[in-house]
């Protein structure tokens, strides 16, 4: 199972709290979730600390060789929630600052990017320098793609100057890996002739080796008779690009992250139909993409299907996450227990645009979680209830009876003395034939519980009268001592038949509390074992 290292929301909130108190005179910026820069919401600009105006994106502060760590930091903010590395600020590339990302949008929609370090001979202009490099560069080419003119933007954004590039390739600044698509580009512009326009995005190379997009606009003018050239409008659009590429690596993150999970996942739009399963669930559902939801409702168990249709309209009406439990019937396939986690999507205005629904196979754990509840409740040896399941019934019976509670206390004789002679083995046979042979006898709504080792207890509500009550407790006397030949156990090759005293106790509604109830049971059995002139006896208190 992927280990989840999201840190929770206060603990994010810890980590802003740090840095703001440690760093009076750090830099601050607020993010939307897809990288670039927005207004600062109130609370962050009342930090004190200086705000970063000018960049659409903290890139636009980083030196480009320091990108790519800026972008594993933002790769580390989106799967743990705080993310930082060491940067060079482009006013200051010989030096080194601190870039801190915390994921804010729980409480505030936004991420908070900081940063420190800066102290001591940075002011806040110098830190937002992109605020006034150029975006925007002209060129001129003939028809061999040679540059002839070029404008004097090209300096802050390349790195290098107007007349050296004059009499240069434009392909020369391509980096390598695009110069094939630009080629195609150029190619097409020239055959489709004069006037045409080609729009293309390439990656060029700085003079410092590093990476700036542009989107390049072709205008073929090479019809002009007086300046005939190709005029490329150069639009940088490296933050673009970097936001995407960190949009790209998210989405990517988290569908790799899905295929590792051990459970189905899949996405919904908000006209119920799936635009996104990972392979467990494309198994586990038979779906496909595309499919509509409520066809998967048809494997669902026809008890369980009214929640699970509630359930998602639930999620996608309301927004409200949901979370159930189902059973699965499919011809030719084993039954399953299914845990469904339905969470909404929604837009920057709140509206529901889907869901995300997890499911996981809890069939083991229900099994366990059973079997657990029925160690709990029974005893192993008989299937009786166990001591205390016992009584939690009486106290139960005891409170909601409506006519009044009997308690019929039971205790075998001479069990010892079985089990000294023929063996434990004997003993517990006999148990287990005694509770077979009560349970004959228990009345509909009645309980047969074990309390010791060779106790047992009868616990009947809604007993009108003292009576009823020992019509009760003769109905069990006459199950245990059956028809005489043949009932009971053989063990040594002989039959042992049980012999058992009984104690009968009633009660009137409410007029007592469980555990006097079972006392005068008990206390009526052992006048019951005292008094017997044979092998079975019943007193009734």
């Amino acid at each position: 199972m992927a280990e989840n290292r999201m840190i929770d929301p206060a603990g994010r909130e810890a980590v802003l709290a740090a840095v703001v108190a440690e760093n009076p005179e750090a830099f601050i910026a607020a993010m939307a979730p897809t990288g670039f820069l927005v207004p600062l919401p109130d609370e962050l600009a009342a930090t004190g600390l200086r705000p970063i105006e000018g960049p659409a994106s903290l890139l636009g502060v980083v030196v480009g060789e320091d990108h790519v760590t800026a972008l594993d930091a933002w790769h580390q903010l989106l799967a743990e929630g705080v993310g930082e590395c060491l940067v060079r600020p482009v006013a200051a590339p010989d030096r080194q600052v601190r870039l801190h990302l915390i994921d804010l949008t729980h409480r505030l929609g936004v991420h908070a990017g900081l940063i420190t370090g800066m102290a001591g001979g940075l002011a806040g202009p110098a830190l937002a320098h992109d605020e006034v490099r150029p975006r925007l560069v002209t060129m001129r080419k003939d028809q061999n793609s040679v540059i002839t003119d070029i404008g004097p933007e090209v300096a802050p954004l390349l790195g290098r100057q107007p007349e050296e590039l004059a009499g240069t390739r434009s392909l020369d600044l391509v980096h390598p890996d695009d110069r094939e698509r630009s080629i195609a580009s150029w190619m097409d512009l020239l055959s489709a002739g004069p006037g045409a326009v080609r729009r293309v995005r390439l990656r060029h190379l700085h003079r410092d080796g590093t990476t700036v997009w542009f989107e390049i606009t072709n205008h073929n003018r090479l019809g002009d008779p007086e300046r005939p050239a190709v005029i490329a409008e150069m639009l940088d659009i490296s933050d673009e690009m970097a936001a995407q590429e960190a949009v790209r690596a998210a989405e990517q993150l988290m569908r790799r992250l899905t295929e590792t999970l051990p459970m189905g996942v899949l996405q919904l739009d908000a006209g119920r139909r799936i635009n996104y399963l990972n392979e467990r669930a494309a198994r586990a559902l038979h779906a496909r993409l595309g499919d509509p939801v409520d066809g998967l409702l048809d494997a669902i168990a026809p008890a369980d299907r009214p929640a699970a249709a509630g359930a998602l309209a639930e999620v996608l009406g309301t927004g409200r996450d949901v979370d159930l439990e189902y059973g699965t019937r499919e011809p030719g396939r084993p039954a399953r227990r299914m845990r469904a986690n339905l969470r909404a999507l929604t837009d920057e205005a709140g509206a529901v645009t889907g869901a995300i629904i997890c499911l996981t196979d809890v069939t083991e754990d229900v099994r366990l979680r059973e079997e657990l509840r029925h160690r709990a409740t029974f005893d192993e040896l008989t299937g009786c209830h166990n001591r205390a399941a016992t009584m939690a019934a009486l106290h139960d019976a005891v409170q909601c009876a409506d006519a009044g509670a009997a308690v019929v206390f039971l205790d075998l004789n001479s069990f010892k003395q079985v089990n000294d002679r023929y063996g434990h083995a004997a003993g517990d046979q006999l148990l287990v034939h005694v509770a077979a042979r009560l349970r004959l006898a228990v009345p509909y709504g009645g309980l047969l519980g074990r309390i010791g080792g060779d106790e047992f207890v009868v616990i009947c509500r809604d007993v009108p009268s003292p009576a009823d009550a020992h019509r009760i407790g003769a109905a069990l006397l006459a199950s245990l001592a059956g028809d005489g030949d043949g009932d009971g156990i053989r063990a040594a090759g002989e039959v042992l038949r049980p012999q058992a005293s009984m104690g009968i106790a009633w009660s009137p509604c409410g007029a007592s509390d469980p555990e006097e109830l079972i006392a005068r049971a008990d206390a009526a059995m052992y006048e019951a074992k005292k008094s017997r002139t044979g092998p079975l006896a019943v007193v009734l208190a």
